[in-house]
């Protein structure tokens, strides 16, 4: 549930930045192709994670939550979106994302650029949070009854859904949002602007 990592600018990209002045604005394809950059910083790395995970979380639980209870599952069981979202965030940033950032260099980076860069993140960084999430997952939904039949019949559902879902839609929508929108490089520059004001907000109430 994360971005391709550490990918540069396309040629003709740095040159429309380097002409105009401005920063480039990315497509749905350049996704696909993975040209768009990384977040930089911590604030940046920690809001990208944040909107990654949620739109995960929110794609994941739906797609699970009506395959075990149907249309129920809205009216019973929606409160699973926020407590998800928390063990999501937990499981990324100190068991799946330690893991995918330990392997990526040697599986990933290194050894594909472009479409099979993003392609070759894609599945690992769901191979590092589908079976932990769907065990949670699983035990949250249906309970601890049956637990290894459940799990072991819905991994092999989620995992490739899961996939589907991060490289095609959620992943699209996160870095299209982050450089277009949020990246201080990006636009708008809505990192930037709210610590200045932030910063004004904070001197104007003498803190």
């Amino acid at each position: 549930m994360t971005q391709t990592a550490g990918q540069p600018y396309s040629q003709n990209k740095t040159d429309a930045v380097s002409e105009a002045g401005t920063a480039p604005r990315y497509t749905y394809i350049d996704c696909l192709k993975g040209i768009t950059p990384g977040p930089q910083g911590a604030n940046g790395a920690a809001t990208f994670q944040v909107l990654m995970v949620g739109g995960m979380v929110t794609f994941m639980v739906t797609i699970n939550g009506l395959r075990h209870l149907g249309l129920a599952f809205f009216a019973l069981s929606h409160w699973l979106y926020p407590l998800m979202f928390c063990l999501a965030f937990l499981v990324r940033t100190f068991i799946g994302g330690k893991i995918a950032g330990a392997l990526a260099p040697k599986l990933v980076l290194n050894r594909f650029t472009g479409t099979k860069r993003a392609i070759g993140m894609t599945v690992l960084n769901v191979c590092c949070m589908a079976p932990i999430m769907c065990a949670i997952g699983t035990l949250l939904i249906v309970g601890g009854d049956n637990f290894a039949y459940n799990y072991f019949t819905t991994l092999p559902i989620v995992m490739p859904t899961a996939m589907v879902v991060n490289y095609f839609i959620v992943g699209p929508i996160v870095k299209l949002l982050f450089n277009n929108k949020i990246s201080p490089a990006g636009g708008i520059g809505l990192l930037t602007n709210l610590k200045a004001q932030t910063d004004a907000l904070t001197r104007l109430l003498g803190c």
